[in-house]
């Protein structure tokens, strides 16, 4: 009798996990949501531009790699310094706002708003 208490009570517990585990994914799906809303307003307030690729001049923290080519977390494109955002795959055919760069594979950086924070940059493109 005692085994199948522990088993009852361990069964209920699994349920009430799986209930909060469904409440909290929800609560995700949720945020995910709305970053992409809030995303998608964005560019509907600035002029979107096609995807074209342009070449840093500087970079700095590397921060991974994306189809074989080193991501890194500030780069300077054409004198003004860009923090990476987000993977643009090429086939997408999705547009950058007017404030953002791309650079081959499809890395999207944004510009720096904040020039304070952003760490000596060295040249090695």
């Amino acid at each position: 009798m005692d085994l199948v208490l522990i088993e009852i009570v361990l069964w209920v517990g699994l349920l009430f996990f799986f209930w909060a585990l469904k409440d909290g994914l929800g609560q995700v799906e949720s945020d995910i949501e709305a970053l992409s809303l809030a995303r998608q307003g964005r560019g509907m307030h600035n002029s979107m531009q096609p995807v074209s690729f342009h070449d840093a001049e500087r970079v700095a923290e590397l921060i991974g790699s994306y189809r074989d080519t080193q991501i890194y977390r500030y780069v300077v494109i054409q004198g003004r310094t860009y923090q990476f955002d987000r993977v643009c795959p090429m086939d997408s055919g999705a547009a950058i706002d007017a404030d953002e760069r791309c650079l081959a594979p499809g890395l999207v950086y944004q510009e720096c708003s904040d020039h304070g924070q952003v760490p000596q940059l060295r040249t090695d493109a």
